[in-house]
Order: C-alpha cells, then structure tokens, then sequence
C-alpha cells in the first residue's frame, strides 16, 4: 500500500500568525531591555546619593574644625557642594551622561533646612543643635539630605525623557 502525502493547506495559516505574533515578542523584548536600562539608571542614581550623603555625614562640622590647618593647607579637602558633586557624584556616575546629572546638597536642622554650603545659617554642620521645648533643651541629631537627579533619554526614544530622582538623609555623625 502507498502513502501519499498530502501537502497541508496550513502553510499559509502560520505565516499569518507568526506576521502578527512575532512583532508583539519582539516589541515585548525590546520593552524588557529598554525597561531594564531605566532600572539599571535609577539604581546608579540611588547609589550616588547614599554615597555621597554618607560622604557629608562624616565630613561635616567637626571634620573642618578639627582639620582646618590641614584644610587650609591644602592637604585635605574642603568638602563644599562642589567638592562632592565632581569628586563623588560625577566621578562615580558610570554611563551617566554629567550634563543631565544634577545633585543637591541640604542640611537639616529642627530650625530649618539649608544649602550644605550656608554655614552662616546651619551652625557650621555640626553634627548636634540644641533644641527646647517647653523649660527641657535637649541636643538633637542634625542630618543631611542628599537628592540626584538624572534626565534619562530612553534608548528606545519611543518616550520623552524621564526624570530619575533619589535623596537620601544620614545623620551628620563627625
């Protein structure tokens, strides 16, 4: 007895389905990696302020009284907003384009919050401030607050830019 084989009459059936599911995968893959990229960033962004408001905390107000010769003399830094924007954010910021990158520096007081810099109105970083309430004064905890922030251009440029934010807030401990 002979088989004869009967060409299937599919053929054309799976070329229609695979013309409408394969650039759904692709659109979805593509999604994947581009969505990972942004995941990726917001990680370098979080990354950058712990570090550089772990790097404030301990290089506040009593870092520079007790090192101001050395300061002055230039073998220590002085640690302004400058200093830790170009030396730890910008030096540290892998694959992050510095031009978007932007980093502010804050000091947190129970009177306020102030630029890292405005040493006439944040008692010269000092890691404590005397606070009353009531006829009890008490010393608190002064901190740092650290916020990057990233205009990331999605690689897919589907999308307008998205903004990436992190802060991150250490007491002031030096």
């Amino acid at each position: 007895m002979r088989w004869h084989h009967r060409q299937s009459r599919r053929w054309g059936a799976h070329v229609v389905e695979c013309a409408l599911i394969y650039p759904v995968v692709f659109a979805l893959l593509f999604g994947l990696l581009v969505g990972g990229t942004g995941v990726y960033r917001y990680q370098q962004v979080a990354h950058l302020a712990r570090e550089a408001a772990r790097f404030a905390s301990v290089h506040a107000g009593q870092y520079l009284q007790e090192n101001a010769a050395l300061i002055r003399n230039g073998t220590l830094p002085n640690v302004n907003d400058a200093y830790i924007t170009t030396n730890l954010v910008n030096a540290n910021a892998a694959g992050l384009d510095a031009g978007r990158l932007h980093t502010s520096i804050n000091f947190n007081m129970s009177s306020g919050s102030y630029d890292w810099d405005n040493t006439s109105q944040n008692g010269n970083r000092w890691p404590y401030s005397l606070r009353t309430i009531g006829s009890t004064t008490y010393s608190e905890t002064n901190t740092v607050s650290v916020t990057v922030t990233y205009t990331w251009l999605p690689e897919a440029y589907f999308i307008g830019p998205i903004t990436l934010t992190s802060t991150s807030v250490m007491p002031v401990c030096y």
